[in-house]
């Protein structure tokens, strides 16, 4: 007789839940290069986006699960794991390293005078960090 999926997904949540060392193992000895073998997939990826656009797949999964699906992961993992990884030691460093980039940005407003609240000056202000920050994130 066949498994059930009810059999089957207990057996693989009791197997699972226990392999993060294992997962930890296989990360560690790996000798393939993981963004080298993203950046060589980038066309695949490619393709399978767009494949899922075309047969309205994005839609499909998100109407799926909608709202209450979203709200029962981040009740029920995501809170935790956003502690874990925001405590995480290199968490810091990567955060200050890739927001630093963007601190000249943020200072382009203090070439413009403030106006008064809604005023073309404080619009101008806005508009100078934008395009400052989007400068920065395209390399320019």
């Amino acid at each position: 007789m066949a498994k059930t999926a009810s059999a089957s997904g207990s057996k693989w949540q009791q197997n699972s839940g226990g392999a993060s060392q294992s997962y930890l193992n296989g990360a560690m000895q790996t000798t393939k290069s993981q963004s080298g073998a993203a950046i060589a997939g980038k066309a695949n990826w490619a393709a399978g986006v767009q494949a899922a656009i075309s047969a309205g797949s994005y839609e499909k999964g998100l109407s799926a699960s909608g709202d209450a699906g979203w709200k029962a992961g981040v009740t029920q993992k995501g809170a935790t794991n956003y502690g874990t990884g925001v405590s995480a030691s290199s968490s810091l460093s990567k955060y200050t390293t890739n927001s630093g980039k963007y601190d000249t940005a943020r200072a382009a407003a203090a070439s413009v005078a403030r106006g008064p609240k809604g005023s073309p000056n404080n619009i101008a202000r806005v508009s100078a960090v934008v395009t400052a920050e989007r400068a920065v994130k395209n390399g320019k």
